[in-house]
């Protein structure tokens, strides 16, 4: 189910933009590579998930445009930051990777028409999405991840 408007979805990831660049840009890359306690991620471990995850939602939403309720396949997002978080070269390089596709994903969104922002995706674990309910995840996903962030750093 749809729970913000269109330009209301796009405002706000357009918008975590520029909260992930103050809340990251200006600490030192040890801070930002600090964890915060034993088995929580660092600042630097949740951008690269940001990150990553970007790229996959922003799959998700190419393919639903261009096929019939394509399959979408969920993953574990513990097992990419472990693999793939040490790979980054660091937190603002990989800040920059994120805005990349952030600001692609935003031209999509706001390219849509009324009906593809209901075009649907069956996802492996939740079942049917449209493109309206992805941004709404989005947006969500954003603000817990900037709340972590922002937790990170203090502790």
């Amino acid at each position: 189910m749809r729970t913000t408007s269109r330009a209301l979805a796009v405002e706000r990831l357009k918008a975590t933009a520029l909260d992930l660049v103050s809340l990251v840009g200006p600490v030192d890359p040890a801070r930002l590579n600090r964890e915060p306690a034993r088995e929580e991620w660092s600042a630097a471990v949740v951008v690269a998930h940001l990150a990553d995850t970007e790229a996959v939602y922003g799959e998700r939403v190419r393919r639903m445009l261009t096929e019939d309720r394509p399959r979408l396949e969920a993953f574990d997002e513990k097992v990419w930051a472990r693999r793939f978080a040490p790979l980054e070269p660091g937190a603002r390089e990989t800040l920059q990777r994120w805005r990349s596709q952030r600001e692609a994903n935003t031209r999509i969104f706001e390219s849509l028409s009324a009906d593809e922002w209901e075009l649907v995706g069956v996802h492996s674990r939740r079942g049917r999405l449209t493109v309206a309910a992805i941004a709404d995840e989005l947006v969500a996903h954003d603000r817990d991840h900037l709340d972590q962030i922002r937790r990170a750093l203090a502790g």
